[in-house]
This record gives C-alpha cells, structure tokens and sequence, in this order.
C-alpha cells in the first residue's frame, strides 16, 4: 500500500529522523521525500514522504508514531486508487451524488446521464482510494436506497 504522508516538521536537526524511523520500525518502505524548506512558516517545514507499507495496519502504526513523536501529519493520502463504473436509475440529482462521493474522499472521473426527467439514468466513473472503497460502495448503495433508486455497481 502506497500512501504519502504530508509532515509540518520544525526546523530542527533529528526532526525528520524521528518521522523516519517511526516509518521504518513500522515497515515502511521509503519511495521520495520532498523536502520544502523554501516554504517555512512559523518555524515549520512542510515534507511530504512517499511510503509504500505492507498493509493498512503497518500504516496506521506509523502515522500513531509520528503524531506521538511529537510531529503533526498534515495529510496521509492513499497513492493506491481503484476504479469502479455506477448505474444510479431513479430520481438521484447528480450534485448528492457529487456531494456523496466527495464526502467518501473520492472523485467522479467521468459522468452521464440519460433517459430523461421521466426515467433518469446516471452513469458515473468513480475513482478511490483502494482501502476506502468498499466503504464508498456501501455508502452509495444507502443513498441509493434513501432516495428510492436502483444501484448496479460493476468492477
């Protein structure tokens, strides 16, 4: 699992090792780091660390390790996406299907609709974070249910 890890650390030496080795003794992989010291605000610099971990729990770890360290992550976005096609027939308005999907941290690469306001069909490319998207599915199929439409999901 890839994930890129977005730190504010203080401009002092070790600083960075800390967040390294809370990474490491977790089993983390280390892919880059970009380390911005051109963009210091209030005595921090922002980093940002391309990790790639074993599994979900290795990451959580080592995100644990580095908040309790004392250094705060500004963001751990997951690089690993998957991609899935959904069928949304009845009354659904698209800007709650947007709204649904962005609350779930994912994007609508692509959308459709056809069939008009009398049998509305609503065809939509979803990409996601690999780990959250059974999660997305099932929230999808709620809403599906809440506003009374039929969801025909496929890979």
């Amino acid at each position: 699992m890839r994930v890129k890890f977005t730190l504010a650390l203080s401009d002092r030496p070790g600083v960075l090792l800390k967040a390294l080795e809370q990474i490491a003794i977790n089993g983390g992989n280390i892919i880059s780091i970009i380390h911005r010291r051109d963009s210091i605000t209030s005595g921090y610099v922002p980093v940002s660390i391309n990790v790639e971990f074993p599994d979900s729990a290795s990451l959580e770890r080592a995100k644990k390790g580095i908040e309790s360290s004392g250094i705060p992550v500004i963001e751990a976005e997951t690089l690993e996406k998957a991609i899935c096609t959904i069928i949304l027939i009845g009354g659904v308005k698209i800007e709650d299907l947007l709204g649904r999907v962005h609350e779930m941290e994912s994007r609508i690469a692509e959308i459709s609709m056809t069939g008009g306001l009398t049998s509305p069909c609503i065809k939509a490319v979803i990409e996601a974070p690999s780990d959250k998207l059974s999660a997305l599915l099932k929230s999808l199929e709620d809403f599906a249910e809440k506003q009374g439409a039929l969801l025909i999901t496929e890979g």
